[in-house]
């Protein structure tokens, strides 16, 4: 696997990657004694997950400094966007996508090493992400490389019962990254 730095060029080849998640089952997220702890619980009908990638891409101002591409036998299997928060010593990692056939394969666990190794993130305390209480894979795969639960927000997709509802991930730099 190659994991190299985004160029403008790659733009295609990330949106066509394929990042549809089935979703059967929600994160349901307690806070006790100062920490978050989470378990799955199944939905009562599944939905499919879409992410608008090329809109991410295409965004401006673009929110993320660093893009890196996850390449396999020559094709693009993962893309991982990261900038630097300097206040607070935190690299946002502002999206991490891996092709749903590759997932598994150990791409964003090498999409995570390229940026914690980046210029952008010499100066970073820690890594910080948002995924949602619908991604029940997103948040295992996240726990796996070493994070854990910080926070939510029921209105960042919109106050209303229905929208999605943001989980907050955070790990140290330096920590060593489960493989």
């Amino acid at each position: 696997m190659l994991i190299r730095p985004y160029v403008p060029t790659d733009r295609e080849l990330v949106s066509a990657l394929d990042v549809v998640t089935e979703v059967n089952s929600i994160g349901v997220v307690r806070l006790t004694d100062g920490r978050f702890t989470w378990r799955e619980a199944p939905l009562q009908a599944a939905r499919t997950k879409h992410h608008d990638v090329a809109g991410y891409l295409d965004g401006a101002p673009r929110a993320w400094d660093e893009g890196f591409v996850a390449v396999v036998d020559g094709r693009v299997v993962g893309f991982a966007a990261t900038s630097l928060s300097a206040w607070n010593g935190r690299l946002v990692l502002h999206h991490m996508y891996v092709d749903s056939r590759a997932r598994g394969s150990g791409v964003g666990t090498a999409l995570l090493h390229a940026a914690l190794s980046s210029d952008g993130a010499k100066d970073a305390q820690h890594v910080w992400l948002e995924t949602q209480t619908d991604n029940v894979p997103a948040i295992r795969a996240y726990e796996r490389m070493g994070f854990r639960v910080v926070g939510l927000d029921q209105t960042l997709y919109g106050d209303r019962a229905e929208a999605d509802t943001a989980v907050f991930m955070s790990q140290p730099i330096g920590h060593e990254l489960a493989r």
